[in-house]
């Protein structure tokens, strides 16, 4: 939460869009690697009226400029009504639920070995997402056996 907020006010830097770009156009070559791929992605670019999404994915990517990304996240992001699913251990439901309703912190947990070798920015963010409000106004646990009906 406390990442996307801070992107819907700051925006994304000209590292991250870039980054991000060069991710996603080698990535989504990866999403139709066998003829029944293809296939579904032809029929879902035909069915939103679209000739070959994959292609015109890539093409589109080389085109967006970080100026265009930063706009559309503050024009269609927001964080004030989202729904979260967490899938967890059903020992931990119950004490995961009762934090996120009384807005606990969150502290970070490593090894002492791994804890001594991350840099002091690491650690102090870490000390920021852990103090975060979430805000969160309802928690519903749901059993397993209970979903997909």
């Amino acid at each position: 939460m406390r990442f996307f907020d801070l992107l819907i006010k700051n925006g994304m830097t000209e590292d991250q869009f870039e980054e991000t770009r060069t991710f996603l156009l080698s990535y989504t070559k990866l999403y139709a690697q066998t003829p029944a791929d293809q296939l579904g992605w032809l029929m879902d670019s035909r069915f939103y009226g679209r000739k070959n999404y994959l292609n015109e994915l890539d093409k589109l990517l080389k085109e967006v400029t970080l100026e265009d990304v930063n706009k559309a996240i503050q024009k269609h992001w927001q964080t004030e009504n989202m729904f979260i699913t967490i899938v967890t251990d059903v020992s931990e439901a119950e004490p995961l639920a009762k934090s996120l309703k009384e807005n606990l912190e969150s502290p970070m947990s490593y090894s002492n070995l791994v804890k001594s070798g991350l840099p002091k920015e690491v650690l102090d963010e870490d000390d920021e997402v852990a103090k975060y409000k979430l805000n969160v106004k309802s928690v519903k646990i749901v059993k397993s056996e209970d979903t997909f009906k």
